[in-house]
């Protein structure tokens, strides 16, 4: 579950606040050793009994730790009891005024606490503090330049604190015509579990008409909790957000429990990934918790389509796979499920792809399945890669060098470029490729004259490369076969995992 408000025992206790709960319950065991030395014989001895018993059950609140982070009003309901039991025990001390005084501060003490308990659970206190705040934060002038510096604010964090009870006084704040304002109540809202009737729907309408992406983001935080279908399919909408922060924030707010909401969110996340305009917004998720099998299967199924849909889910279910097996253990079955998904020729292509990335990262695609990859059956994108790894091991492997010659060959610019790549820093050739710098626009001169260099290396020789040709040297200039900048230029106008968007 995303984050809450912090519990009790989960806060910092002040050096004042132990002092103060040190004082209440230790009273009643100071009060019977005091009444002790007023007394003789079996009397003096029962004080001294009474006082005993107070300091075990001290102790054992000491040790539990409750007496710092539980309520203060039981514990010393208990101790003040058995004090004043005790008290009445001493019949001889009766008419003392000690003993009146000891008594008295052993019933007022607890009802007090009782009363103050009882006022802070009402959420009165709470309410009055979260009011104040309120007031202060729409009337406050000095605000970060920055509107995102507005929510590490530690007057925002104790408004969060205030309104843990009652959201109203952040919701009356949504209507303030300051954005800082209107961020300050989002984020106290931030991950919010409970709700008051209507009070979500007023943060949805929010989002809808809020011009500001930030807002909008905020937003979909304080929405991440919500347990209604018919909210939760409402905040899916923002999945098409013109924004893509909006629609990062929308997608991790639904997301984190994707077992239960995945039939409500399942045709907004399908549109949504069908979304022209996200094309290039890569995975749908990046990090988080795990997908739930139906979601998997419906990526699985929609990575078999044609258009944005099946490449952002290849996408998604690449970058899913990859952080499964990279912050966990690797498991096995799932390992050798991907190979063979890999290995698969009727598997969609984009989704191949993705897969081989995953398996190149954890360091199970081995030559052996690089090799079977360079078959011209595939997809010229995965012996592309395939040919990479194999020159990585050895620059001289022949059968990967007659796929980058074939692969060179093609009529395709986006794959020109990507092989140049790879030509030039596996095999030491210049092309003309910039170090240290992205691959080139498609339609650029400079394009153009790398697709032309790039033509005139896969002439030098046939399907069969010569010696000559497996050392690089059929064209003009030899370079290092690994050239500092060369992972930049790999990462530029890819997905997830570098790979040039042409090659999917």
């Amino acid at each position: 579950m995303h984050p809450g408000p912090i519990s009790p025992s989960r806060r910092r206790i002040s050096s004042e606040t132990i002092a103060f709960r040190l004082v209440v319950l230790l009273l009643p065991a100071v009060l019977l050793v005091i009444g002790s030395f007023r007394t003789e014989g079996d009397l003096q001895r029962s004080f001294w009994l009474g006082a005993l018993l107070q300091i075990l059950v001290f102790s054992f609140l000491l040790i539990t730790q409750r007496a710092w982070h539980q309520p203060l009003g039981t514990a010393a309901t208990f101790l003040y009891l058995m004090g004043i039991g005790w008290l009445w025990l001493s019949r001889s001390i009766s008419d003392d005024w000690f003993s009146h005084v000891s008594r008295f501060l052993l019933l007022i003490v607890p009802l007090s606490i009782f009363a103050l308990q009882t006022l802070v659970d009402s959420g009165a206190v709470a309410s009055r503090r979260a009011n104040l705040l309120a007031q202060r934060i729409s009337t406050r002038k000095d605000w970060p330049a920055d509107l995102a510096d507005v929510k590490s604010m530690a007057e925002v964090k104790a408004f969060r604190d205030a309104v843990a009870i009652d959201a109203s006084p952040a919701l009356r704040l949504l209507e303030h015509p300051r954005a800082q304002v209107r961020l300050a109540a989002l984020t106290a809202l931030e991950f919010r579990q409970d709700w008051k009737r209507g009070q979500p729907e007023v943060v949805i309408e929010f989002a809808k008409e809020a011009p500001e992406p930030l807002l909008r983001a905020a937003a979909m935080a304080a929405l991440a909790n919500l347990e209604d279908r018919l909210l939760v399919e409402q905040t899916a909408e923002f999945l098409t957000d013109p924004a893509k922060d909006v629609r990062r924030a929308a997608a991790d707010a639904l997301l984190w429990n994707c077992e239960e909401r995945w039939p409500w969110i399942r045709q907004a996340v399908r549109t949504a990934l069908a979304d022209p305009a996200q094309a290039n917004d890569g995975p749908l998720l990046t990090e988080g918790p795990e997908l739930s099998p139906d979601a998997i299967a419906d990526m699985l199924g929609w990575a078999a389509e044609k258009g944005p849909a099946a490449v952002r889910a290849a996408l998604t279910l690449g970058a899913y796979y990859q952080r499964v097996l990279t912050t966990q253990a690797d498991d096995p079955i799932l390992i050798k499920a991907l190979k063979q998904q890999l290995m698969d020729m009727q598997a969609p292509p984009a989704l191949r792809i993705e897969l081989a990335q995953v398996l190149k990262v954890i360091g199970e695609l081995d030559c052996t399945l690089e090799e079977r990859l360079l078959d011209p059956a595939n997809p010229g994108s995965l012996r592309l890669l395939a040919a990479e790894g194999l020159l990585t091991a050895n620059n001289k492997h022949p059968q990967a060098l007659v796929v980058l010659h074939d692969i060179a060959r093609m009529p395709n610019r986006e794959m020109a470029l990507a092989t140049a790549d790879v030509v030039q820093r596996r095999l030491g050739v210049d092309l003309g490729l910039a170090l240290g710098q992205p691959l080139p626009p498609l339609h650029s001169r400079q394009a153009a004259d790398v697709m032309r260099r790039l033509m005139k290396w896969a002439a030098v020789a046939d399907a069969t490369p010569t010696g000559n040709e497996a050392d690089g040297s059929g064209s003009d200039t030899k370079l290092d076969k690994d050239q500092p900048g060369s992972a930049q230029r790999r990462s530029h106008g890819s997905g997830t995992f570098g790979l040039p968007s042409g090659l999917r």
